[in-house]
């Protein structure tokens, strides 16, 4: 990652240990995630996000040692890694303890007068590898990432969908941003068809959620803990403890409206296309 961006985000980035716990959310993204910080500093998941229900292993945690994962958090004492527009407006206030490129770069919706279309168009996990320079850590005895791999990543988030975008001007900004130009070969091999059909394949786009019988998620794990056996992807923590917020919200709004007017206490906060927005209160 660039030092001048690297240097931009919350100091709390270079502070993380054992004793932090990480709030897991319901998709690979967040789970790749997890199982990167896992295994860079030994913490450990301490609660699950559906978007409806927050579920946590105690009934209380140290406020300052929660970290958010792929996790779009509003409340501004709250730690979170996070990829999504969190700005409605250009002048709208973000949670300045989010690790997160768009709101370095100052990205915001509206349906005109915006520069949402420069945003950051991939993962979280690309986010941590690219910041804390962990690529190396997933090379399990190669001199690179194997074509799988670097499959899987670039599946994350559908990151691949931006290659061409606009004749790919702001998708390779941010390659080049990031130092993720190892995935250039993917792209030049690999149709957008071909991935979406490796997605499905192997179910990446599966979901996380809550059973009868604890978490469970349709995502194909053995899958990824064969391309990856460095890293932890089990999902067996026990939830002890659950909070209910009130029905996830999604609606269009008009440019320069900001988010600060939305009614409710507001958790968790995204603008999910230039003028549309999805978020929960309670």
């Amino acid at each position: 990652m660039d030092k001048r961006i690297k240097e931009m985000f919350p100091s709390w980035v270079n502070n993380i240990d054992e004793n932090n716990k990480l709030i897991l959310t319901n998709d690979l993204d967040s789970l790749f995630t997890v199982a990167l910080l896992k295994k860079m500093f030994g913490c450990e998941v301490g609660m699950f996000y559906d978007f409806e229900t927050l579920y946590s292993t105690q009934k209380k945690f140290e406020k300052d040692k929660v970290i958010g994962v792929d996790l779009a958090l509003e409340d501004h004492e709250t730690k979170t890694f996070c990829n999504h527009v969190t700005k409605m407006w250009k002048d709208d206030k973000v949670n300045p303890l989010s690790a997160n490129l768009n709101n370095i770069a100052g990205i915001h919706g509206g349906k005109y007068q915006t520069n949402y279309f420069n945003k950051y168009s991939g993962s979280t996990a690309l986010t941590v590898l690219s910041l804390y320079d962990s690529f190396n850590m997933l090379l399990n005895g190669h001199t690179e990432l194997t074509e799988t791999q670097k499959m899987i990543l670039v599946s994350i988030d559908s990151y691949f969908f931006g290659v061409n975008f606009n004749g790919g001007e702001v998708f390779n900004k941010w390659q080049r941003a990031l130092g993720l130009e190892m995935f250039n070969d993917i792209f030049d091999k690999y149709s957008k068809e071909d991935l979406i059909e490796f997605q499905k394949e192997h179910t990446l786009k599966g979901e996380i959620y809550m059973s009868d019988d604890g978490l469970a998620t349709t995502l194909d794990i053995a899958f990824l803990q064969e391309h990856f056996p460095m890293l932890d992807f089990s999902i067996n923590e026990e939830f002890t403890n659950e909070f209910s917020f009130q029905e996830p919200i999604y609606s269009h709004y008009y440019t320069q409206e900001s988010k600060h007017d939305l009614q409710g206490d507001v958790f968790s906060f995204a603008v999910i296309n230039r003028d549309k927005v999805s978020y929960t209160t309670y």
